[in-house]
């Protein structure tokens, strides 16, 4: 098994221990990192930037050409907070090469937090893709003045807790943070306001991390979570198949059919990857795509709500305007006036 070994003490360190083990091409801006690499080791990138002093980002998106084993060397950080997202295979960790070893995959969050320097390890089988989003956070370094708000909560959050020696923790599914995590790749890094969305979205994907920790311990107590990885996989393929055909008139009773899930266990589902209940999922769907189509075609709002499945105009109009806190006429007007001013 090929170990590469990473030094974790700060994000510039991290990504010189990739290079140098992955012989990868490093490129870097003031804001972010990548590494790029493809040859013996494997193939992929890997990109990350600092949210602020404690906490940076980094997405790996890595096919090894054989067994390998990541080490995050502990050695120079008494204590780390790694929250990690898994959008696609399986990941293994283990505090160091003997510890017992936790497992979790597509659309599942891992927490793991060391203080007894004991490297984090984390295992790759050979010629398997895997993508996954790594959120340390360095609790070692000290809360000054210059600490935001959000990560004193975080620090005070996991020390009320008396987190100490070896915690680990895996989530039940959730597939509304990797639609956060997908709005941090696609924005770019060309000004200002890109670099502030990114690091909104981080500071966003961390509490929907640590909410969800939270419901899960509380879900735990009352033994409600009741539904397995394949049934999840069912109901995330439904709800690609729901924004495929928005227009189509969906009930419970056919989506139940369709994916051989009872209507409780959707419910629940959609619930647990959503937040939402079946119906105001479908509903969010609709709502979403007129509102692109108001920016990207030309096409009236009669013509949009018939598009997008709804058959009562003032119905649209309502749930558009609790979403976007305007009618659809007036968002509409709005656009066309910024088109023309352009």
């Amino acid at each position: 098994m090929k170990t590469i070994q990473i030094n974790i003490s700060n994000i510039e360190s991290t990504f010189n221990s990739l290079e140098r083990e992955c012989q990868g091409t490093l490129a870097q801006t003031e804001t972010e990192r990548l590494l790029e690499f493809n040859n013996s080791t494997g193939s992929g990138n890997i990109t990350g930037f600092n949210f602020n002093h404690n906490i940076s980002y980094i997405t790996y998106d890595v096919k090894f050409e054989e067994d390998t084993v990541l080490v995050f060397d502990q050695k120079n950080n008494e204590q780390s907070l790694n929250y990690l997202y898994c959008s696609e295979g399986e990941l293994i960790h283990s505090f160091g090469e003997t510890g017992k070893k936790l497992r979790f995959s597509e659309m599942q969050i891992a927490i793991f937090s060391n203080s007894l320097a004991k490297a984090n390890h984390f295992y790759f089988k050979k010629n398997e893709y895997q993508k996954f989003t790594m959120i340390s956070f360095l609790a070692s370094k000290p809360i000054t003045k210059a600490t935001d708000g959000f990560t004193s909560q975080l620090m005070q959050l996991f020390q009320s807790k008396q987190v100490k020696g070896k915690f680990a923790y895996t989530s039940s599914y959730n597939l509304k943070i990797q639609e956060r995590l997908n709005q941090i790749e696609a924005a770019s890094n060309n000004n200002i306001a890109d670099v502030l969305l990114k690091k909104g979205m981080l500071q966003v994907s961390l509490s929907m991390i640590v909410n969800q920790y939270f419901k899960d311990a509380e879900n735990k107590a009352e033994n409600t979570f009741s539904l397995s990885k394949a049934e999840m996989e069912s109901i995330k393929e439904i709800s690609e198949f729901i924004k495929n055909y928005p227009d189509y008139q969906f009930d419970l009773n056919y989506l139940s059919e369709k994916t051989g899930l009872t209507p409780a266990k959707l419910q629940e589902g959609f619930k647990a990857l959503f937040g939402r209940t079946v119906s105001n999922f479908i509903k969010n769907v609709r709502v979403e795509l007129a509102e692109k189509l108001i920016n990207t075609s030309d096409l009236n709002i009669s013509q949009i709500v018939y598009t997008i499945g709804f058959s009562s105009r003032s119905y649209f109009s309502k749930i558009f305007k609790e979403k976007y806190k305007c009618s659809p006429k007036e968002y509409q007007d709005s656009k066309v006036g910024l088109r023309m001013t352009a």
